[in-house]
């Protein structure tokens, strides 16, 4: 996304370790997300399955506002999970913004980056795109702050 990230600060294994309890969450299985980790600074997030409740943004086939939120929580709750060794990170703020509708596809991911990190919380910021045709413009960017939580 961006130079200015910051680097992942934990190791790949205890990252590893993470990513496996974040995909195993409820919530995150209930939104049908998928997490991964891109070397050197990218959480990813992408939908193991969209539900056809999810749909309906613009009163057609895109995925809805909520359900755009809620990924870049996610999203930015992983990016948090590869900063500060904890079991649980929480948002604190979190703001979207809208671009163009979000077309459902198999491409459709949203990537965070920490761009500044602190002991006790995070500024973290996003962008839904089409992860397959990386020159198509963005659906929606967002920006946050997340913290481990105590």
């Amino acid at each position: 996304m961006d130079a200015s990230a910051i680097a992942f600060r934990l190791d790949a294994p205890r990252r590893a370790a993470q990513l496996a309890a974040f995909n195993a969450r409820n919530e995150i299985v209930w939104f049908g997300f998928e997490g991964a980790f891109i070397e050197p600074s990218t959480a990813l997030i992408t939908f193991r399955q969209l539900e056809a409740g999810a749909l309906g943004g613009g009163g057609t086939a895109a995925v809805n506002g909520g359900l755009i939120a809620a990924g870049f929580d996610a999203a930015f709750v992983l990016a948090g999970l590869a900063q500060y060794d904890v079991e649980v990170v929480v948002t604190l703020e979190l703001s979207v913004q809208f671009l163009n509708l979000a077309r459902a596809g198999d491409g459709l991911a949203f990537q965070a980056q920490a761009v500044r990190s602190a002991k006790h919380f995070c500024f973290v910021r996003g962008v839904l795109s089409d992860w397959n045709t990386p020159t198509a413009p963005p659906m929606a960017i967002a920006t946050g702050m997340v913290a481990p939580a105590r």
